[in-house]
């Protein structure tokens, strides 16, 4: 029996070559674009997944309250990891880490900035279970001035993984021995090259400055016995407080108020609500988006089949009365026809692997992911398919499988006519399609104008031609010559100003507790903080507007002096700000010398904060160079000969401002990408379907059209006959889609504090174009029987 049924189903789909092919490609331009959706919406959620136990790994966060402003840091303090230890014997084990950002590594004579370096206590190996190429990570990191590095860095320094156990690095001066090589995983928060061992600070300033518990500097991990105790272990958390924080607060006066947190290390990845985290986060919405995008194309194309074959019934009407006669049971022709569903979504499976093999690669570019070749020999992916091919077999097949097999033989074999109608459920399907497609292309106008006006807004600075260049942190050499380096970059024609600073716009800011005194009380608020140099305000543009500038001539200004902006004066309630004294951080009380406007120091996704500027008490992290526009290539040629005069022992790394500034908005580039290729594909898809139902209709009225141009019809009134009713579907689909469309782009522009309007030309806009690429794939099969002779379409009939 089932010999039979492929033999049928094979032969059927020789026979309609034509119809076939557009279902196989519009099933397989679905199941490749589901393919490679399914590979993305994978890697998002299965972050930290191949870490051992990775359901009983969580990281210890902080909620810092201070008079009722809620800050929540990614980070907890020093002490916190050893008062957990001490107190609760249900953690397995607790390590942390403390990011140390960019460094310049040294072997023998060569220099390497290096980024992604984090002090690890020695169980950060007995939480996280890395694969160890060579050495043992239960032991790695016991001993001070050691380093475990990725295999990545290994191959770069030694050659390979083999080579590098036992070899010696230096930073900051100090040689660190390699005591183990891991091999680099992509899916995890913690994006790290290498790992030194905690007990090296031991022997540096760091590690006083560390050890306050309202320094958050650190990350705090802890294993429990199982994931069931989450709940309870969170009061305990609170006990913990009451313990050994509160009397701190208490013997420093400090009003700030803790609050410990559990987050899983799987929810790490998605969960974006925290600052100061150590990579950034993804976006779950996106991952949501994607995957019922995935839904949406994937549906398109089942329709586009389902539309094919009720649309060819009268073809099979009297196969399907001819079998009922010999004697076939509906269900056996129900089974033939979801055969045949089968048979074509695997050849359209095979056709799509095919595809998604060449397009893996492009995929990676758009997406900032890694996939490889091996993601299609996962389980997973097995399952998925053999999911896709029931899915789409059942789907797809079964509406005609239950239409074809209700006919009644005396009905089908007295007539070639479909006794049953069935042109409302096809226009149905058609709307469908074209709705799904609106809304993508509605979505995708509106991600391009508000990623336009990300872009374009005025932020209050001048990032322009500005070059950043990345100072060596842990190296003086540079560091005493800054001044001769600012002096010589300035007598450069097409060196305009320069400047250093600790942060930049679209960087992290620091973040300092402010106090202020009134008449009765103290006002305690938390905000950002600016550390840089005399030239910073100049050299960015920003408008001062009340008071003055730092002056180098000044010299109470270098002990301490602040610059505000508006939304700090708001925030402490100052009309006049300039004069009055405030206390940052553990600094002594300074002066406001000055208010600056607003202006974006983050992303658009944020209303501007309250936020300080101070003169840097610590060595400068970027050196800041205006240029003139033009010659850019000799000029950063130029301030690199000069970079080498001073320190050639570094590579000069650099980046323009308003590049980096826009890297804030790599995910939403991502999901316009993603969004604007897709909603093509569903267009295609859409029309594809559109072709093949415009050629059977056209088959079916060959001799209606024939007759029409007996009587005088041009070729252009054909044209109109075919394609009218496919407007009007086209038109009903824009009426259904504007308002979902709307109302899901709505939800999404609500994570931009600062946003354009959504128009209604943009759903205008939309429905022309799908209009007008419908009527082209319609009209040209309605011109094609239009311009067939009349004579040959009466003789056919």
């Amino acid at each position: 029996m089932l010999k039979n049924y492929l033999k049928i189903a094979l032969r059927n789909l020789l026979r309609n070559k034509a119809y076939s092919a557009i279902n196989i490609a519009g099933l397989a331009t679905g199941i490749s674009a589901c393919i490679l959706i399914f590979f993305y919406v994978k890697d998002e959620l299965t972050y930290e997944h191949h870490f051992e136990n990775y359901n009983q790994i969580y990281r210890v966060v902080t909620d810092i309250n201070v008079q009722g402003q809620q800050d929540k840091f990614a980070r907890s303090p020093a002490p916190l990891a050893a008062a957990l230890q001490k107190t609760y014997p249900e953690i397995q084990k607790v390590a942390r880490l403390l990011p140390i950002g960019k460094q310049t590594v040294w072997l023998e004579d060569k220099a390497f900035n290096e980024e992604d370096l984090f002090f690890a206590d020695s169980t950060f190996f007995d939480i996280f279970s890395y694969e160890f190429l060579k050495g043992n990570p239960h032991t790695a990191l016991q001993n001070p001035r050691t380093v475990v590095i990725s295999d990545r860095l290994a191959e770069k320094y030694f050659g390979s993984a083999d080579e590098a156990l036992g070899q010696v690095l230096q930073f900051s001066k100090n040689a660190h021995v390699v005591t183990g090589v891991f091999k680099d995983v992509g899916q995890t928060h913690i994006k790290a090259n290498m790992f030194l061992a905690e007990r090296t600070l031991k022997y540096s300033a760091i590690d006083s400055a560390n050890y306050s518990w309202f320094g958050m500097n650190w990350f705090t991990y802890i294993l429990l016995d199982s994931p069931r105790q989450e709940k309870t272990f969170q009061s305990k958390l609170d006990r913990l407080y009451n313990q050994e924080v509160a009397p701190w607060t208490e013997k420093y006066n400090v009003s700030a108020r803790l609050k410990f947190m559990l987050q899983p290390i799987a929810a790490i990845h998605l969960n974006p609500d925290r600052t100061y985290d150590i990579s950034p986060a993804g976006n779950k919405s996106y991952v949501y988006i994607f995957g019922l995008v995935a839904v949406f194309i994937l549906l398109i194309a089942c329709i586009n089949y389902m539309n094919l074959a009720t649309a060819r019934s009268t073809k099979r009407a009297r196969e399907v009365g001819l079998r009922k006669v010999v004697g076939a049971h509906r269900s056996q022709i129900i089974w033939q026809f979801v055969g045949e569903s089968v048979i074509i979504t695997l050849l359209a499976i095979l056709l799509a692997v095919a595809a998604v093999e060449i397009m893996l690669p492009f995929f990676n570019g758009l997406t900032g992911k890694n996939f490889t070749h091996g993601a299609f020999l996962q389980f997973s992916f097995i399952g998925t398919l053999a999911a896709i091919v029931l899915f789409v077999g059942l789907i797809a097949g079964s509406y005609p499988a239950f239409f074809l097999s209700r006919f009644k033989p005396v009905d089908v074999l007295k007539t070639a006519k479909n006794p049953h109608g069935n042109a409302f459920f096809r226009k149905g399907l058609v709307v469908v399609q074209f709705t799904i497609s609106l809304i993508l292309v509605s979505g995708t106008l509106i991600v391009y104008r508000q990623m336009q006006f990300l872009k374009n807004s005025e932020l209050g600075f001048h990032k322009e031609q500005v070059l950043v260049i990345e100072v060596p942190i842990g190296d003086t050499t540079l560091t005493n010559n800054l001044p001769k380096v600012k002096s010589e970059l300035l007598k450069q024609p097409r060196v305009q100003k320069v400047s250093t600073s600790v942060q930049i716009p679209g960087k992290r800011t620091s973040r300092a507790l402010v106090q202020v005194e009134e008449k009765n009380h103290v006002i305690e608020k938390t905000m950002a903080a600016m550390f840089v140099d005399y030239d910073f305000l100049d050299l960015m543009g920003i408008r001062l507007l009340e008071g003055r500038n730092f002056l180098k001539n000044n010299p109470s200004d270098k002990k301490g002096a602040y610059i505000i902006n508006e939304a700090a004066a708001r925030e402490l309630g100052w009309k006049n700000p300039v004069g009055r004294k405030l206390v940052m951080g553990e600094y002594d009380s300074s002066t406001v010398i000055g208010l600056v406007k607003d202006f974006h120091y983050t992303s658009l996704h944020h209303q501007i904060e309250p936020l300080i500027i101070a003169l840097a008490p610590t060595p400068p992290v970027y050196l800041l160079v205006r240029l003139k526009p033009d010659y850019l290539p000799e000029t950063i040629q130029t301030v690199e000969a000069i970079w080498k005069t001073y320190d050639p022992k570094h590579p000069m790394e650099y980046y323009f401002l308003n590049e980096n500034f826009s890297q804030q908005y790599r995910s939403e580039e991502k999901m316009l990408a993603v969004f604007g290729y897709f909603a093509g594909l569903t267009i295609l898809i859409a029309c594809l379907g559109l072709f093949g139902l415009t050629s059977f209709t056209a088959e079916q009225r060959t001799k209606e059209i024939g007759i029409r141009k007996v009587l005088g019809s041009s070729v252009t009134d054909i044209v109109i006959l075919l394609s009218k009713d496919f407007a009007l579907l086209v038109f009903i689909s824009i009426i259904l889609a504007c308002p979902v469309a709307w109302y899901g782009m709505h939800y999404w522009l609500q994570e931009f504090a600062y946003r354009l309007p959504i128009q209604w030309w943009i759903f205008g806009l939309a429905g022309i174009a799908a209009l007008l690429i419908a009527m082209l794939t319609v009209s040209f099969q309605a011109a094609k029987a239009a311009w067939l002779n009349p004579v040959k379409a009466l003789r056919s009939e």
